[in-house]
């Protein structure tokens, strides 16, 4: 069966049912997935109601039983799909891009079936979106929210989206909702005043300029760009054609003074996604910035908040996500600082920090993901965060770079395989580049000594393929 066939499939089974559930992760894919689908259930006259989880275990399965009659999952469940099977029967319908299992269902759908790689080559929004327009053809307004969730997800960490995201992008560039740019990639294009645009970047760090903010101003007026404009401060949007080339010309000689190794420059420029019928002020109309406001929402939440405004709210619950968004990067730095105060462990083949109650679990995996960009860490190995939950069980998130990919690193196999071994509860997985998991705190231990030598075990493979 081809994939346009399953999607028809799922799209005249759907047709015929009514009363449904959506349940949707809590992520900047999660959110504008469900919105997605939310959205294009409710354009077909279906009464539909949403829920959003933080993980499918076994144990939230008792809140969302009894809200409706059919319950449709979108970025998770293809590991799950086991015990949803059993609890939901015929009325369950999942939309994943995470790795499967062996189990079937009817109405299960994974790229993976279809030879496509849902780690980078379409995420949960991607493959909603590929449902929503088979739906209805209308649905074509919703490609930039396809695209959200992949740049949520880092899968242009190549420097463009690829895959079936490329052709999401191209279809909804074709119908004027998508823009792409060749540009600096730098976070904060939009929200970020030009100091903070320079000091804050990460991927990739700027040498005396990442941290320091004395430097970045220092380093903007040599270039005689204007830092303000009527009392304001600019940001990188700002600027015209000529600031911006010669703002990129100025970091190319710095990096280069620097002796940053080329392949390390080239992860400045890549394509940028702009969304044009959003105000361009605000952090909707660039792709990276408005999956952060989703990541905000949901990390802290209110993931509803996220998909309202994913399905089009910019009154009183955008003004809401700005506020997390703001709260959100306030936790962030608090965790970098905790981090950086009391370091990080090194096993053989990642290193790991246990935050235990001190960052939220909710966004210790982004924290750790940003530790790349620091003097903390090097990027060559993986990094593992430990948070506690509220049950007081173990949060565990990993975050790897493109380069260990390539080295035979897959953190989302690695983690399922760890936790199948382990049993007595452990569940996990996620993509090769980041992943997590859920364990009862007896279980670290065994975990940390189990994945060292999962990932030693990878990278053997890798080097005799």
């Amino acid at each position: 069966m081809e994939l346009e066939e399953k999607m028809q499939q799922l799209a005249l089974e759907i047709r015929k049912r009514d009363d449904f559930v959506v349940v949707h992760h809590y992520d900047a894919d999660g959110c504008s997935s469900g919105a997605i689908m939310y959205k294009a259930l409710l354009r077909e006259g279906k009464k539909v109601q949403k829920k959003w989880i933080k993980q499918v275990y076994k144990e939230t399965i008792s809140q969302i039983k009894g809200m409706g009659q059919n319950y449709i999952f979108v970025d998770f469940g293809s590991g799950q799909l086991g015990y949803l099977k059993e609890e939901f029967g015929d009325n369950l319908f999942v939309f994943d891009h995470h790795e499967k299992t062996q189990v079937f269902h009817e109405n299960h759908f994974s790229p993976f079936d279809f030879g496509i790689n849902g780690g980078n080559e379409i995420s949960a929004s991607g493959v909603a979106f590929l449902f929503a327009i088979t739906l209805n053809e209308k649905n074509i307004d919703l490609s930039p929210l396809a695209i959200v969730g992949a740049v949520g997800d880092v899968q242009d960490y190549s420097g463009k989206l690829i895959g079936l995201n490329e052709k999401i992008v191209k279809m909804g560039s074709d119908a004027g909702y998508i823009k792409i740019e060749q540009d600096l990639r730098l976070y904060g294009r939009v929200s970020r005043p030009l100091i903070q645009f320079l000091m804050y970047s990460t991927s990739p760090m700027l040498p005396e300029l990442t941290a320091n903010e004395q430097n970045c101003l220092k380093f903007l007026q040599q270039t005689g760009i204007g830092l303000t404009d009527r009392n304001a401060w600019r940001t990188y949007g700002d600027l015209n054609s000529e600031e911006k080339k010669k703002l990129a010309t100025a970091l190319i000689l710095h990096l280069t003074n620097y002796s940053v190794p080329e392949w390390k420059i080239k992860e400045l420029f890549g394509q940028v996604y702009i969304f044009p019928k959003e105000d361009k002020k605000s952090p909707c109309s660039e792709a990276k910035e408005f999956s952060t406001l989703c990541n905000a929402c949901g990390r802290h939440g209110e993931a509803e908040i996220a998909v309202d405004v994913c399905m089009g709210d910019r009154a009183d619950r955008y003004l809401e996500a700005l506020a997390l968004m703001q709260e959100h990067r306030r936790q962030l730095r608090e965790g970098i600082e905790y981090v950086t105060k009391n370091g990080v462990n090194e096993e053989e083949m990642f290193y790991y920090f246990d935050a235990g109650s001190k960052i939220k679990e909710s966004i210790v995996g982004i924290v750790a993901g940003m530790l790349y960009g620091s003097s903390i860490v090097q990027s060559n190995k993986p990094i593992i965060a430990i948070a506690q939950n509220e049950d007081g069980s173990l949060k565990i998130s990993g975050r790897a770079t493109k380069d260990l990919l390539d080295k035979g690193i897959n953190l989302g196999k690695a983690f399922r395989e760890v936790c199948i071994k382990i049993g007595n509860g452990a569940e996990g997985g996620g993509h090769a580049i980041a992943a997590g998991l859920k364990l009862n705190s007896e279980q670290q231990g065994i975990f940390l000594k189990q994945l060292n030598e999962k990932l030693k075990e990878q990278i053997s493979m890798k080097k005799f393929q």
